[in-house]
């Protein structure tokens, strides 16, 4: 264990698009091969062993439906008021971060293939080089085939040296920045104490109105204090908006766990 390391799950999403196939309950519930994909997450986690501290961030309505579901599960529950964006929704878990965290590890209960081993990979090479930011990003060839669920994803802007720039989502991004195929997941490790300050400071300068978590990435990169770990695996990171990626999902998470299966044998 990490013990200086909390984990915030933002997972307040309805998941709209599913609400047919699965009326009334939340995205974060989805089932995956038999079990919600918070589950499958909480367990990379625990597997990984950089924290037994989880908070999971939920919709007001939804804290309920969640304690219920999952009983046994050493949880705790933040609530996101309203859905004005993923930095609102780490905001709203920090006051239940111990004061005794460094740390704070950021993951998304829609992507539930992600690996124990990416996962201390990242909490490995933040605590061992003392960044402000450590991010994950994916490089991918282009957005054809199972890509093309990352064509809407945040662009990784680097400079003319190749260091992080900037981070840009696609509804704020000009037409030569959509061309970039180095895409962000969206998982961080944090330092606590610059990350409250930044949360605090965050304004939604966006076309949605939102509180972008990616905003505070700038800041970090112009003190050159954040680095970035390349994904070896693209497909752990993939997520569900609806029906038929949640088919793609199923279908991912056989072949990664026969692929992790022949790993260990």
């Amino acid at each position: 264990m990490l013990p200086d390391l909390t984990v915030i799950i933002p997972a307040a999403g309805k998941g709209k698009r599913m609400q047919n196939l699965f009326p009334g309950r939340p995205k974060a519930l989805l089932p995956l091969r038999g079990k919600p994909m918070l589950l499958h997450l909480i367990a990379a986690v625990q597997e990984s062993r950089v924290s037994n501290r989880i908070i999971v961030v939920t919709a007001p309505l939804a804290t309920n439906v969640f304690r219920r579901e999952l009983p046994e599960h050493p949880i705790t529950y933040a609530t996101q008021d309203l859905p004005l964006g993923t930095g609102h929704a780490v905001l709203s878990a920090m006051p239940y971060v111990p004061p005794k965290s460094d740390t704070v590890l950021v993951l998304y209960a829609d992507q539930p293939l992600i690996s124990s081993s990416t996962i201390g990979l990242l909490a490995r090479a933040h605590h061992d080089h003392g960044a402000l930011v450590t991010m994950l990003t994916v490089k991918l060839r282009d957005f054809d085939d199972w890509r093309v669920a990352f064509r809407d994803w945040g662009r990784i802007v680097r400079s003319a040296d190749g260091s992080f720039s900037r981070c840009v989502e696609l509804a704020d991004s000009t037409s030569e920045e959509r061309l970039i195929t180095e895409v962000n997941p969206g998982i961080y490790c944090f330092n606590v104490t610059w990350l409250r300050s930044e949360l605090q400071a965050l304004k939604p300068h966006n076309a949605q109105g939102e509180l972008y978590l990616t905003d505070v990435l700038a800041e970090a990169a112009n003190l050159r204090r954040l680095r970035t770990v390349p994904l070896p695996e693209a497909r752990e990171v993939l997520g569900v908006n609806t029906p038929e990626q949640l088919l793609v999902l199923e279908a991912t998470y056989d072949d990664l766990s026969s692929k992790h299966d022949s790993i260990r044998e």
